[in-house]
């Protein structure tokens, strides 16, 4: 029998360990279903609910257990079980999620689903070793009060680790399928501080979880150098960054012999597409749309875009109007790492890229108001398709307003049909900004039914110019205005009160 003051250490450095694997194993989890489910409000929170429940019922099965059984091998191998599972899970969540994600369309079925299949038992297991470890350190009722906040702060102590050592550091140097592994290898390497002298089963599943991501993880690598050199449609790489989970892959554009090579956060649609041989070009049609600045504001000389993605828009810019300055604000350096490396983008004179929110860096310019922009593009989306709540509002739009030119025009992408509640609160909150506000549909310019990519284009100035199309593009463009009579059925977003995601998922 080891003595009580050595299991007290021990126990103390099981509960610290523990306690932060449980918040790395939820981060990266977050990570694991990002590329088949997103990462919006939903997805988030049936992630933290499947967990908190699964937490739930390991303490009181732990307690259950430790009563009738308090042995430090029992906990022992609940440990060694909940390293084996999540080594498991890391190796097997891409199939499951795939088949998953095919099979269940409804994005609150399925995430509630995948968040209880990789997850629950896990996280029951570790939920088991708190009131486990209370149990084995309790010696005397009168001092139970000190134990159990001792171990509860150290338990503590360690999500607390964990939180900032997954979201500062692991996420931003492994893949999640990686952290996961290093999750199950950590628990192994527990599962031998507790029971050291059966040294057996805790280091085979020590060395299956560091080989298991080792193997991965140079996977992964392998699949980048090929894609880099090879190029072929079937190739799909991975690219994990702090905020996103990218992938990038290629095929042929639609009836022609080109390529076009694809960027994903969301496996709802694509972020942005390029042809290979042509990457100044626009592929997709909404983004021509935000040509349409230049046509009511010929002279515009500096642009802001809000949000950056494959930074389509501002290389055609580049390409086409060298003496524009573009800024661009994109949240994720990696989306920007991941434009210089597959989708051409190059520094250029005229050109700045700033890296945060893009309603932080708005409240900051337009209440410093050093600049104003001759047009404002916003294109910033997060999980399926969903516009940041922030981003919708009317505050934010009368401090894009306060940034701009007398005469300048603001353009905003939102997917939706013109009869849905998003895009009404939406256009609410820019005409309360804005005096002019236009429709422009971009694939569908006669139905108010069809969910698509809208164009809003609004006008600083209060009278609209007159302007004839300068060429068949422009005016191809701008046969797509709606012409129809509209009254939005909302009110305007505001800061206190933004149901995107509600209306989102209801297009």
């Amino acid at each position: 029998m080891v003595s009580q003051n050595v299991n007290g250490r021990v126990l103390g450095v099981a509960s610290f360990l523990c306690g932060a694997c449980v918040m790395v194993l939820e981060m990266a989890g977050s990570r694991v279903v990002a590329p088949y489910m997103g990462t919006s409000l939903v997805v988030w929170t049936s992630l933290i609910g499947i967990i908190m429940v699964s937490l739930t019922l390991g303490y009181w099965l732990g307690g259950r257990v430790a009563d009738r059984r308090p042995e430090m091998k029992i906990l022992h191998y609940i440990i060694l079980t909940a390293a084996l599972v999540t080594a498991i899970v890391g190796a097997a969540a891409s199939p499951v999620l795939e088949a998953l994600s095919a099979s269940v369309r409804n994005v609150y079925i399925a995430s509630v689903i995948a968040s209880a299949v990789l997850f629950a038992v896990p996280s029951v297991l570790l939920g088991m070793v708190s009131p486990f470890i209370v149990r084995l350190a309790m010696r005397n009722v009168l001092s139970s009060g000190g134990t159990v906040g001792k171990f509860s702060a150290l338990s503590s102590a360690g999500s607390i680790i964990g939180t900032f050592l997954g979201g500062f550091v692991l996420i931003s140097f492994f893949s999640s399928r990686t952290i996961l592994f290093m999750v199950a290898f950590v628990l192994a390497l527990t599962a031998l501080i507790v029971r050291g002298h059966h040294v057996v089963l805790p280091v085979i599943a020590a060395i299956f979880a560091a080989a298991c991501g080792f193997y991965f993880e140079s996977g992964d690598m392998a699949r980048e150098a090929k894609f880099m050199e090879t190029a072929e449609m079937s190739d799909e790489i991975t690219v994990e960054t702090h905020y996103n989970t990218i992938r990038i892959t290629e095929r042929a554009a639609n009836g022609t012999n080109l390529r076009v090579r694809i960027l994903q956060t969301d496996p709802l649609g694509a972020q942005s597409l390029m042809y290979v041989d042509r990457p100044n070009d626009l592929y997709s049609d909404y983004t021509k749309f935000y040509d349409l600045a230049f046509h009511y504001k010929p002279d515009a000389g500096k642009i802001l875009m809000l949000g950056g993605g494959g930074y389509c828009v501002p290389k055609h810019i580049a390409a086409t109007r060298p003496g524009v300055d573009v800024d661009v604000v994109e949240l994720d350096p990696g989306i920007t790492d991941a434009a210089r490396k597959y989708f051409n983008l190059k520094d250029r004179p005229g050109q700045r890229i700033f890296h945060e929110d893009a309603r932080m860096f708005v409240n900051r310019e337009s209440e410093a108001g050093a600049q104003k922009y001759d047009a404002v593009f916003e294109d910033v989306f997060g999980s399926s398709y969903n516009i940041p709540f922030h981003m919708t509002t009317s505050e934010c739009m009368k401090k894009i307003r306060a940034m701009m030119s007398d005469d300048g025009v603001f353009v905003v992408n939102i997917i939706s049909s013109i009869d849905g509640e998003l895009f009404s609160g939406i256009y609410a909150g820019v005409a309360s900004a804005f005096p002019t506000v236009m429709i422009y549909p971009a694939t569908y310019p006669n139905s108010s039914r069809a969910r698509q990519n809208i164009m809003i284009v609004a006008l600083a100035n209060e009278d609209e110019p007159y302007r004839a199309p300068d060429d068949d593009y422009m005016a191809s463009l701008l046969n797509h205005r709606w012409t129809n009579a509209f009254e939005p059925k909302t009110d305007a977003f505001t800061d206190a009160f933004a149901p995107v995601e509600k209306y989102s998922l209801l297009l």
